[in-house]
């Protein structure tokens, strides 16, 4: 009887490990690596303020460097949405952006990336950088 008592606490206790784990895996790391994502977006976002509101006027090279980084940024982004299991429900329970919203952040990013390096007469970059900050409740600089 006793044995059986010691057995089943292992069992239990090992299970809790095993289900703690799991969760931890699939769930709250996915969630930190999407919401550290965000974090970096918008310090892009406010880092390459001048680059982005001014498109077309300063260097080449810096205008090449934030188009590649705001690219990444997308494609790290729209990888969220694969990496954590079931996105909606886990979108709820933790405060994440919905799916349309990275969406529209993914689109209106791709949208700034194009846009870093011709002039901007029409003011589509601040539109997808507002979109962007809406989408995702992020500062918009």
């Amino acid at each position: 009887m006793a044995m059986l008592t010691v057995f089943s606490t292992v069992l239990s206790g090992t299970l809790v490990y095993v289900l703690g784990q799991i969760i931890l895996k699939f769930f709250i790391e996915p969630v930190q690596e999407l919401k550290k994502t965000i974090g970096v977006i918008s310090h892009s976002l406010i880092e390459r303020a001048n680059v982005i509101y001014n498109p077309g006027l300063g260097l080449k090279e810096i205008e090449t460097e934030t188009s590649k980084e705001l690219r990444n940024l997308v494609s790290r982004l729209q990888s969220h949405l694969y990496l954590i299991p079931r996105y909606s429900p886990t979108a709820q329970i933790f405060g994440l952006p919905l799916p349309a919203k990275i969406l529209a952040a993914s689109k209106a990013l791709i949208g700034l990336a194009n846009g870093v390096d011709m002039p901007d007469p029409n003011g589509f970059n601040a539109q997808s950088l507002k979109t962007v900050c809406n989408s995702l409740g992020i500062y918009e600089p």
